[in-house]
C-alpha cells in the first residue's frame, strides 16, 4: 500500500520541482530594447516580417493586385504601429514595469506575447472589417495566441542564453583590461571635493569617494575612511554633484543618478541583461544601464 501511494507522490514532487525551476528561470535577467534605438529596429524588423509573409504566402485570398497590395501594406503598417506602442508608449506609461535594470525573462515573454496579441488582434479586425476574409472571431484569435506560447518561450530562452554568453565574454575582457590600468586621477588629485547642502558640508579627497547616488531630494555618498567604508546623506542636487566631479575623470555614470569611482571597481560580470559591477569592499553588484556601457572602457 505504501509503495502504491509513493508513486503518485513522487510524480507530484517532480512536477512541483519543475514548476519551481521554471518560475525561477522567469526571474532571470534579460536584455531590454524598450525606449532604445534597438527597439525601433526590432519594430521595423517585425513589420517587415509581417509584410513579407503576407506578400509571399498571400493568405486570406490576398491575390496580387493593387488593392490586395494596399491591404498588405496597411497590415504591415499596423504591425509597425503596434510595435512602437509596445516599445515606446507602454514603457513611458508603465515605467516601473519596464525598468531596464529590472527586466527579466518573464517580462520579456509577456512583452513578446503582447506583441503577438496586439498585431494579431488589429490584423484580424482589419481583415474582417474590409471583407478580405471571414474569420471566426474570437476562436481564430484564441488559436493564434495558444499556438504562439511555445514558440515564444523557446525564442526568449534561446535569446537569454545567447545574451548571457555574449555579455559574460565581454565582461571578462573588460575585467582583464581593468586590472591592467593604473589608478586614474585628475590634474589635481588632492583638491578637496566639497559637497554643500542645506546646513551640511561633506569634504573628501577625490579618490576617497567610492560612489555617489543621487536621489530625489538628497544624495548618498559612500566613501573610505580609516575605519573602513562610511556613508553620508547630503541635501544636494545632481548639478552641484557634477560640478564637483567634472575635473576628475575617474568618476563615471553607470546608470541614471549613479556616479562611481572607476578605481573602486573590483570586477565586471555579465548576464543576459548586460553588465554588473562589483565594487571593492561592497557586498553588492551595481547594474549598468545600456546607455552608459561605454563608460566602462
Amino acid at each position: 500500500m505504501t509503495s502504491i501511494l509513493k508513486f503518485p507522490l513522487t510524480i507530484i514532487l517532480s512536477v512541483k520541482n519543475i514548476l519551481v525551476s521554471f518560475a525561477n528561470k522567469l526571474k532571470s535577467p534579460y536584455h531590454s530594447s524598450t525606449l532604445q534605438i534597438r527597439g525601433f529596429i526590432h519594430s521595423v524588423a517585425i513589420a517587415s516580417i509581417v509584410f513579407g509573409g503576407l506578400y509571399i504566402f498571400k493568405p486570406f485570398g490576398l491575390e496580387t493586385d493593387s488593392e490586395a497590395n494596399m491591404h498588405i501594406i496597411i497590415l504591415g503598417l499596423l504591425a509597425f504601429a503596434c510595435m512602437l506602442v509596445l516599445q515606446f508608449f507602454f514603457p513611458i506609461v508603465l515605467k516601473s514595469f519596464y525598468n531596464e535594470l529590472d527586466w527579466t525573462l518573464g517580462k520579456q515573454f509577456i512583452q513578446s506575447f503582447l506583441m503577438v496579441a496586439s498585431i494579431a488582434g488589429i490584423s484580424f479586425y482589419y481583415i474582417n472589417s474590409q471583407g478580405i476574409a471571414n474569420l471566426e472571431l474570437p476562436l481564430d484569435y484564441i488559436k493564434v495566441l495558444g499556438f504562439s506560447i511555445l514558440p515564444l518561450l523557446l525564442f526568449v530562452f534561446l535569446q537569454e542564453g545567447m545574451h548571457t554568453s555574449k555579455f559574460k565574454r565581454k565582461a571578462e575582457d573588460l575585467t582583464s583590461d581593468l586590472s591592467g590600468k593604473e589608478v586614474i586621477s585628475g590634474n589635481n588629485p588632492l583638491k578637496i571635493l566639497a559637497f554643500e547642502g542645506s546646513g551640511q558640508t561633506l569634504s573628501l579627497v577625490p579618490n576617497q569617494l567610492i560612489y555617489a547616488k543621487v536621489g530625489k531630494n538628497q544624495t548618498e555618498f559612500f566613501y573610505q575612511n580609516i575605519l573602513g567604508v562610511d556613508k553620508s546623506e547630503v541635501n544636494i542636487d545632481e548639478k552641484k554633484v557634477l560640478d564637483e566631479l567634472k575635473d576628475h575623470p575617474q568618476f563615471v555614470s553607470l546608470n541614471k543618478g549613479l556616479y562611481i569611482n572607476t578605481n573602486a571597481i573590483h570586477k565586471i560580470t555579465g548576464n543576459a541583461r548586460g553588465f554588473e559591477v562589483a565594487i571593492a569592499r561592497f557586498n553588492e553588484l551595481i547594474p549598468v544601464s545600456s546607455k552608459f556601457r561605454k563608460n566602462l572602457g
